[in-house]
């Protein structure tokens, strides 16, 4: 079996157990979430509700915080989001709490990227991402274990996004790391299929992040049927409406039979989504909504294929 690298070091991957693809830890989202809500930088809350996931029987997270949100001005400077870099703070909580966390490389997204980036060559954004796997991330020895979340927030792809895009490709060919990408409504992940291809990527090792957002079961069997994993990852969102759209996606997704292509996840990214805020927190995948599941026939091969299988393939592609 393959190795998956957690901030911890590298593990054999049959030892990843339930997993969530697509989560945050400390985060600074306030470019967009205003106040104290889009702050996620809290150790000791943060540690009470990682272990409310671990105690449910959750064992590990990527956590695909991506430069851009680990805090920074435009300008790229510090607005210190955590006490110590980024990732050992990540290093200290998964040390904390017992959990293997598998830290994500790139960059997010245009409104969130340092204005020196905008005048970076695509092989220099490939070399730091690169130097992040292979080397250590920030100046340490933490290495990253999955590219991404790399974005696009509207219906194009932003010309440095198309850049950053093109990096991430090629820094996935000299290091061999999966994939995973962050859209927003509409088709646009084709797009980054689209460019990625062109980059020479072999498409199983892709996820299409937030499909979701865009509610065309059309749209992800086309995502489907190029390779990639179709991931839906705001599961714990509280609004009932949301929850329970995206539950029926999920469900026609797997009724297509497409089930080995799936991936969840809830993209904790903002204080309302925790539980000491009213939020459903990272164990509401493993606890509440796998009885829904269970309630509309899905079995326990089944979950733990969606939750401990897929995962398991799509970081490795074993």
């Amino acid at each position: 079996m393959a190795n998956v690298m957690t901030v911890n070091g590298p593990i054999d991957a049959s030892k990843l157990g339930i997993t969530l693809m697509h989560e945050h830890i400390y985060m600074d989202a306030t470019r967009e979430v205003g106040g104290r809500n889009g702050l996620l930088n809290d150790p000791e809350l943060m540690y009470q509700e990682l272990m409310l996931y671990k105690e449910a029987g959750g064992v590990s997270i990527v956590d695909q915080t991506t430069g851009g949100l680990r805090g920074g001005t435009k300008e790229g400077a510090s607005r210190d989001l955590m006490p110590e870099k980024h990732c050992i703070a990540i290093k200290n909580i998964a040390k904390k709490t017992g959990l293997n966390i598998i830290l994500g490389a790139g960059w997010y997204r245009d409104l969130y990227y340092p204005e020196y980036l905008h005048r970076t060559k695509t092989n220099e954004i490939a070399d730091g991402i690169i130097k992040d796997i292979e080397v250590g991330m920030d100046g340490t020895e933490i290495k990253a274990g999955i590219i991404g979340e790399i974005g696009s927030h509207t219906t194009w792809i932003s010309p440095v996004e198309e850049r950053v895009f093109r990096a991430v490709a090629r820094a996935h060919k000299q290091t061999n790391l999966s994939i995973a990408t962050h859209t927003a409504g509409m088709t646009v992940g084709l797009d980054q299929l689209d460019l990625l291809e062109e980059e020479g990527v072999d498409l199983t090792r892709v996820t299409i992040g937030h499909c979701h957002s865009y509610n065309n079961h059309e749209y992800h069997l086309e995502i489907a049927r190029r390779g990639a994993y179709v991931q839906f990852d705001r599961m714990g969102e509280t609004s009932q409406f949301e929850s329970e759209t995206w539950l029926n996606l999920v469900l026609k997704f797997i009724n297509a039979g497409l089930i080995n292509q799936l991936l969840i996840s809830q993209d904790v990214c903002v204080r309302q989504n925790l539980t000491g805020y009213g939020g459903k927190g990272y164990a509401y995948i493993i606890t509440k909504l796998k009885t829904k599941l269970k309630d509309f026939g899905i079995t326990e091969k089944q979950f733990n294929q969606i939750m401990i299988d897929n995962p398991k393939r799509a970081l490795t592609g074993e």
